[in-house]
């Protein structure tokens, strides 16, 4: 949903599997896997799918933050491994006509998969089997290779991830979050050795590592399917990143062009304020819909807009892009409309705003694959309880309690003056005549 953003996708299964969505799904359920880790459950009996996601607390570029591209290559390379039954996780996965999806943030990895019900529970087995004792050979590793190289070459060609590893350079002064999920240059990728790819798998996918997540037509006996662990131990801490002091512009030469604002928010330990910035981006943001983005679409139709605030153990990040044309005439529409909520929302306006908003969460969380994301990404950032889409849950109680004093005071608390990044392309090169 709107509080998640990825800074790097890799697809690894792309066949078309629509999942039929339900808003009634049952009341998450929390554990203990057998041999170390933890699990949350969603049980939906109404889908014909199954939404199974591994998520882990691990830092993207390796645990002395000097490694870009490490979490990418171990992920991938994992995935595609052989396990047991001759088959890769891979394999598994697009044999049963699902889709495998890997997600790399700074300071997460998430593994998912959206299969047929009838085939959870082998997935189960077989994701677990993947990643808690992960097989990383020469094989895998230069398959991760090629694929990280293809994925690094296609954001170059667009903005927004581009501008989002940029701004969260220029944000943070340490830690993983100052450092892009791939690298710039594929040189870079094949310096990372397999013992050294292997060895940060084995410490990141640990199982005591480990949140897995069910959502859809599953049945809770799925997880006894998990045979393979490391056994008790506990999850590593959160790993923050430290904001920089006075950040300044920067203007960097790319293969598009740009412009990106950022504003450091709050912890995900501020759920009021955290669920007000997300109200702010969907008011304004939200395709379609957001003040802002349709006032871009009518003044500068060829101009593109994202804005979200992204939910993070500490902090939180208010992050805007904007990318075809008139991007500075974009830029100075977006500072007055932040601006004007300086000021609360007349009463009127803003319930409208609000139902507005809870209408989007609830559309956004409602397949088994969206609930599984959320459960994952508010496990692993410190707190389940507040992740969106669970029934009358603290996320739904804190959205209907925002007021419009209290949603322009955070605006005021955390949107001052942003963090600017812009994206220049050189200009086209004349053909010789």
């Amino acid at each position: 949903m709107m509080a998640r953003a990825a800074i790097a996708t890799m697809l690894l299964c792309a066949l078309p599997f629509l999942a039929p969505s339900s808003a009634d799904a049952g009341a998450q359920q929390t554990g203990a896997l057998p041999r170390g880790g933890s699990y949350v459950l969603s049980p939906d009996t109404t889908v014909a799918t199954a939404a199974i996601g591994l998520w882990f607390r691990a830092p993207a570029a390796g645990y002395d933050n000097a490694t870009v591209g490490i979490a990418n290559l171990a992920a991938t390379a994992a995935a595609v491994a052989p396990l047991a039954s001759g088959k890769s996780l891979y394999a598994l996965v697009h044999t049963v006509g699902g889709e495998l999806n890997i997600e790399v943030y700074p300071d997460i990895i998430g593994i998912g998969a959206v299969v047929p019900a009838a085939a959870a529970r082998r997935v189960v087995a077989a994701m677990t089997a993947a990643y808690f004792v992960p097989t990383i050979d020469d094989a895998g590793v230069k398959t991760a290779r090629a694929n990280a190289a293809v994925l690094g070459v296609q954001q170059r060609y667009e903005a927004d991830t581009t501008l989002h590893d940029l701004l969260f350079a220029q944000l943070f002064k340490a830690g993983p979050a100052r450092f892009p999920p791939l690298p710039s240059a594929v040189s870079q990728l094949t310096s990372i050795s397999t013992a050294y790819v292997g060895a940060y798998a084995k410490r990141a996918f640990r199982a005591s590592n480990a949140v897995l997540t069910l959502s859809g037509n599953i049945d809770p006996s799925t997880v006894t399917a998990v045979t393979d662990g490391n056994g008790a131990g506990a999850m590593d801490g959160p790993y923050d990143s430290t904001p920089a002091s006075g950040p300044q512009p920067i203007t960097v030469r790319g293969a598009i062009d740009g412009v990106g604002l950022a504003w450091i928010g709050p912890s995900i330990a501020d759920e009021k304020a955290a669920t007000a910035l997300d109200f702010v981006a969907d008011y304004l943001f939200r395709e379609q819909t957001g003040i802002l983005w349709k006032a871009v679409d009518r003044d500068v139709p060829d101009a593109l807009v994202i804005g979200q605030f992204i939910t993070l153990h500490d902090p939180g990040v208010m992050i805007v892009t904007i990318g075809g044309t008139g991007e500075k005439q974009v830029e100075q529409q977006i500072l007055d409309g932040l601006d004007r909520l300086r000021q609360p929302l007349d009463a009127q306006t803003f319930a409208a705003a609000r139902e507005a908003f809870l209408y989007h969460v609830a559309s956004d969380t409602q397949t088994p694959a969206q609930r599984a994301d959320n459960f994952g990404w508010y496990s692993v950032e410190g707190d389940l309880e507040y992740a969106p889409g669970i029934p009358d849950g603290k996320y739904e109680q804190l959205a209907r309690a925002l007021d419009p004093a209290y949603v322009a005071d955070v605006v005021r608390r955390y949107l001052g003056a942003p963090v600017t990044v812009e994206l220049v392309a050189p200009p086209p090169q004349k053909s010789a005549s």
